[in-house]
């Protein structure tokens, strides 16, 4: 259940599969959304309009890392296992500061935003999406 008492920032995580993602960017760096098309809708038929609810979800998750963060070697893996052919459809769970969990099925990974080798550290951003976006109720 998620907490409205406090804000931990050691309660953040993000585990792919059975993997804890280590090194996060600074700043808002752990992001999710919902992206179904049309989730409701209103559908006409003989009888007049009805509110159709779509059972189809779909959501994504970001994710900002460090360039030093050891899990870019692992989604870089992931990303050219898709890219061969090999799918890796795993689920991503992510908990924030006041405990709240939210859990993405069947995933693929992809890069995000354009990277940099300036004099300054640029983040690394990676994307997952998949069928459900599951959030807590509370």
């Amino acid at each position: 259940m998620r907490n409205v008492f406090y804000y931990s920032q050691a309660n953040h995580a993000v585990t792919i599969g059975n993997r804890v993602v280590e090194d996060f960017a600074e700043g808002d760096s752990i992001g999710w959304e919902d992206i179904t098309p049309e989730a409701v809708s209103v559908t006409e038929g003989l009888d007049g309009a009805r509110i159709s609810f779509g059972a189809g979800r779909a959501g994504k998750v970001t994710i900002k890392l460090k360039p030093t963060s050891p899990t870019i070697n692992y989604l870089n893996y992931l990303i050219d296992a898709q890219k061969s052919g090999i799918a890796f459809m795993l689920p991503v769970a992510v908990t924030s500061g006041v405990n709240e969990v939210v859990k993405l099925i069947n995933c693929g990974v992809q890069r995000g935003s354009v990277a940099t080798g300036g004099t300054t550290m640029s983040e690394r951003e990676f994307s997952f999406i998949g069928e459900a976006l599951v959030c807590p109720i509370d």
